[in-house]
């Protein structure tokens, strides 16, 4: 292409084929005009730097409209360079014009564009445009920007304006009566939108905005007509361009995220399913839909898996690309719940990666090995595989750690996220020391990679904080717990205050959070409030896809236990029924995945009905979700038996509040023994719930006058946890409290009350001082640990007394 002299063939007139163009019609002279004020407007903006993609068939104009664009700017005094190959690309980056215009010709072919675009994106003395020509994006671009913080930022705010495929001008027959009415005008306001949304990965507008008056339709106009008039829709998306078919899949997963709101859920997934139908049998179109879930979220995710399929097929011979989406697949398959298939598909990645490949790939053998083993591990976690997943994870861990020593930019990202993966699957073992310390690594490394590049891992960051504040909860260091959680909660809200559509979900989950840490600092109105807040969210978020539905049970049941400890206790209750509700209807079509959260979610419901003091529903409701826990426990031990073991210590409370004590005894036997179970495979990880439930069965001991039993158990629970406080105070200093209390009482009635008074003056001293930190967490059990001293004090004085006379 020579810009100093008009092209050999002019852009001939695009037309519809069973009409002429029209104005404001893509391939109209409206539209060519249009796409020619769109760029120059994209070239006065302030921005330093800026790249635009001009995407097209053979032969749709877009020599003849970058040979326009350069006529224009020439006239503005404006250097303008085509770049066809490394010198010129060279000279480019090295002309000291402060207003330059650089355009690349078959962009996807250029062996420099990568060094091109990295000598202008550091260029902030002027304002430098790159227009870039090629026949589509998709997974060139994606390479092009992929482990390169400082091209992602530029290729991220990068439109793309896509040209369709020249037509030749039909003949115009007169009109006649049989004629079909014309489609809707409404047509090219989508497709113009859909153009200029089609590359935005963020889901904020970015890139040109055309003059006032030129602004295609908003999107949000687009989703009312699609949700008044069904038929709107079926014109819309049909006989659509394989890319405009791309384009349009995008902006309807836009329209749906704006939520009901603007639109009908169940016209835009109809018109959704006949666009994704249309998605050409093109490998990379397929590929980058299968690998990039943000082109496909809410209600759209499912179509993923059918999307990688189709990739999968078409990229037979191409190990390391089909090893790429099977790893996508497998994530889509989690995402629905299918874990057993999920594991297949990464299994397949896994071969495929095992054999020698001559496949050029842009991130290396082992980083795609490394991404397939991250893959599994989390479906062991999710599975319940702990040990399994940790296998995994430290070995990617150390893969990654070799790669950022090679390339810490490129690298650094996907280091922090295995770190934070590993900590997770260290906290379940138990080690929480070493938990935290993968945390906090991995939370230092996402604050480094976020100097380059903030946008893009301020999700990452995060995540992070959140997981190091659960880590620190798990020490019980609620104060640290409680400030990187705030911190990942402003770092949500920034998200989202750019992008409500990407990030509402991420926001939600950083509020749960926060409600669950200001709860442990003893503050339950500020932690309903934070709840209640992702509550609200999370139901808009479920009136788009009955996939945020977990979310919302999950938070109406941390709700509930808050409302109830504030006194709301009524309001309380309607939340918890509501999160049965909800849970009970997703286990009828899911039992294996959603039946243990049925179980949660009925002991949280008995807890309130004890409270309310309607005993018999607490028993009834605790009762069911023993039962559902047994049951799972049989098939699986390793996932579900802690779960049963506090769901018998709950049975037994409740048995005891329905007067049933001596019935009490056996599950609260049941739950130490499964405890035991525990501690001999899990070792010192569960030793906090051996000790929980020992504390409890003293209790019952004490309760039905076996006291000498109760000494017995209340002693090793005390010794437990005496072990664990040595090592975590802050966390295990309430439950050695109540340990201590049950072991005093248990001492009295079995007559030694010297003793019993011992312990009960050292649980006193222990809650003093808590209720001293949080009186309005301790302040009630310190007082009833002063009650139990005094009696004691009374019983020794009133016996002493009795002596002699006896």
């Amino acid at each position: 292409m020579d810009l100093s002299r008009p092209p050999h063939s002019t852009r001939a007139p695009r037309a519809s084929a069973s009409r002429p163009a029209q104005p404001g019609e893509p391939g109209g002279p409206a539209a060519q005009r249009a796409e020619l004020r769109t760029l120059l407007h994209w070239a006065r903006s302030r921005t330093p730097v800026a790249v635009c993609f001009v995407t097209g068939p053979p032969d749709s104009g877009k020599t003849g409209l970058a040979h326009e664009l350069a006529a224009r700017l020439t006239r503005r005094a404006w250097a303008v360079f085509q770049v066809r190959n490394d010198d010129d690309a060279r000279a480019a980056a090295e002309h000291p014009a402060r207003r330059r215009l650089l355009v690349v010709d078959d962009a996807d072919t250029l062996p420099a564009l990568r060094t091109l675009l990295l000598a202008t994106a550091g260029d902030q003395g002027g304002r430098t445009r790159v227009v870039l020509l090629a026949r589509r994006t998709t997974v060139w671009r994606d390479r092009l920007e992929h482990g390169t913080p400082a091209l992602y930022a530029l290729l991220s705010a990068s439109p793309v304006l896509e040209l369709p495929a020249a037509e030749p001008p039909p003949p115009v027959p007169g009109p006649t009566a049989g004629d079909p009415a014309p489609p809707a005008p409404g047509r090219a306001a989508v497709l113009a939108t859909a153009m200029l949304l089609g590359a935005e990965e963020s889901g904020a507008r970015r890139g040109p905005v055309p003059p006032p008056g030129e602004e295609p339709a908003d999107e949000n106009l687009v989703a009312r007509a699609l949700a008044d008039d069904p038929r709107f829709a079926v014109r819309v998306t049909t006989g659509l361009t394989h890319r405009q078919a791309v384009h349009a899949a995008r902006l309807l997963v836009r329209i749906m995220s704006a939520g009901p709101r603007h639109a009908s859920a169940d016209a835009v997934a109809a018109a959704y399913a006949r666009v994704s139908a249309q998605l050409p049998d093109d490998a990379d179109v397929l590929e980058t839909f299968s690998c990039h879930p943000e082109y496909l979220t809410g209600v759209f995710m499912r179509a993923r898996v059918a999307v990688a399929q189709r990739a999968v097929a078409l990229l037979d011979g191409e190990r390391s690309r089909r090893a790429a989406v099977h790893v996508a697949l497998a994530d889509a398959l989690r995402n629905d719940g299918r874990y057993a298939r999920a594991l297949e598909s990464v299994g397949r990645a896994l071969r495929l990666l095992a054999v020698p490949s001559g496949d050029a790939s842009g991130a290396g053998p082992e980083a795609a090995v490394a991404a397939a083993r991250t893959a599994r591990g989390a479906l062991l976690w999710f599975r319940g595989s702990f040990e399994e997943a940790l296998d995994d994870q430290e070995d990617v861990v150390a893969a990654y750690r070799a790669l950022v020593a090679d390339d810490p930019a490129r690298y650094r990202s996907a280091l922090a996220q295995s770190l934070m993966n590993l900590g997770s699957s260290l906290a379940e073992l138990g080690r929480a020391q070493d938990a935290l310390t993968a945390s906090a690594e991995s939370v230092a490394l996402t604050r480094i990679a976020s100097d380059d590049a903030p946008t893009q891992v301020r999700l990452l960051l995060a995540k992070g904080l959140w997981n190091l504040g659960k880590r620190h909860a798990e020490l019980g260091s609620a104060d640290d717990a409680y400030r990187y959680t705030l911190e990942a909660v402003e770092n949500c809200r920034e998200l989202a205050r750019d992008d409500p559509y990407r990030y509402n979900p991420d926001l939600a989950s950083a509020l749960s959070y926060l409600g669950a840490r200001l709860g442990e600092l003893g503050r339950p109105g500020e932690a309903a409030r934070a709840t209640a807040e992702a509550l609200e969210l999370r139901r808009r978020l479920a009136e788009q896809h009955e996939g945020y539905l977990p979310f919302v049970a999950q938070t109406l049941s941390n709700l509930g236990v808050l409302n109830a400890q504030l006194g709301r206790r009524r309001l309380g209750l309607e939340r918890e029924r509501e999160a049965v509700a909800i849970r009970r209807r997703l286990a009828a079509s899911n039992p294996d995945r959603r039946l243990p959260e049925l179980a949660a979610s009925l002991s949280n419901l008995g807890v309130t009905h004890s409270v309310l003091g309607n005993a018999t529903q607490a028993l009834a409701a605790e009762d069911e979700a023993t039962g559902i826990l047994r049951e799972l426990a049989t098939a699986h031990p390793e996932r579900h038996l802690s779960g049963l073991v506090k769901s018998l210590s709950n049975l037994a409370s409740r048995l005891a509040e329905n007067g049933r004590t001596p019935d009490a005894v056996d599950p609260a036997e049941e739950a130490v023994a499964a405890s035991r179970r525990l501690t001999e495979h899990g070792g010192h990880q569960h030793l906090p719930v051996l000790g929980a439930s020992l504390t409890n069965l003293a209790g019952t001991y004490a309760d039905v006058g076996r006291h000498g039993d109760a000494v017995s158990a209340a002693r090793e629970a005390v010794d437990i946890l005496d072990e664990l406080t040595r090592a975590q105070p802050e966390k295990y200093e309430p439950e050695l409290a109540l340990a201590l209390t049950n072991l005093a009482v248990a001492l009295a009635g079995a007559g030694d009350l010297d003793a019993a008074l011992a312990g009960a003056r050292r649980a006193e001293r222990l809650r003093a001082r808590l209720a001293g930190e949080n009186p309005e967490r301790f302040r009630e059990p310190a007082e009833r640990s002063g009650d139990l001293v005094r009696s004691l004090e009374a019983a020794g004085t009133d016996q002493a007394g009795g002596e002699p006379g006896g």
